[in-house]
């Protein structure tokens, strides 16, 4: 059984994306895109595991760093995470569009 902790960055992001669908798109959308991360939250929380490694040896900044990542269903969002044992630590989610690699370190490493 794993325990899910979800970053107070992540939920920030998470928020400004929804409040965005919303903006854009209107309420269905904006309640469509929160289910599916709240899905994927779950997948993740009940299989962590069968989540493909992201690949940060490239950075050396997170060169030791494992973070796992899982797509959201219907929507261009990825989710990234840490598995330390049993507990389960939700970092971030990008919209896949963007420069990953370098908002990872940014978001992760600078004050």
């Amino acid at each position: 059984m794993y325990t899910l902790h979800k970053s107070a960055l992540f939920m920030r992001q998470w928020q400004a994306y929804a409040q965005n669908y919303k903006d854009r798109a209107g309420i269905q959308i904006a309640e469509r895109f929160i289910a599916a991360v709240e899905g994927a939250l779950l997948f993740i929380g009940t299989s962590p595991l069968s989540c493909p490694l992201y690949d940060t040896s490239k950075e050396e900044a997170l060169k030791f760093h494992h973070f796992r990542r899982w797509n959201v269903s219907k929507f261009p969002h990825t989710l990234f995470f840490r598995l330390e044992e049993t507990q389960i630590f939700v970092d971030l989610i990008y919209a896949q569009r963007m420069d990953i690699a370098h908002r990872f370190i940014v978001d992760t490493f600078d004050p």
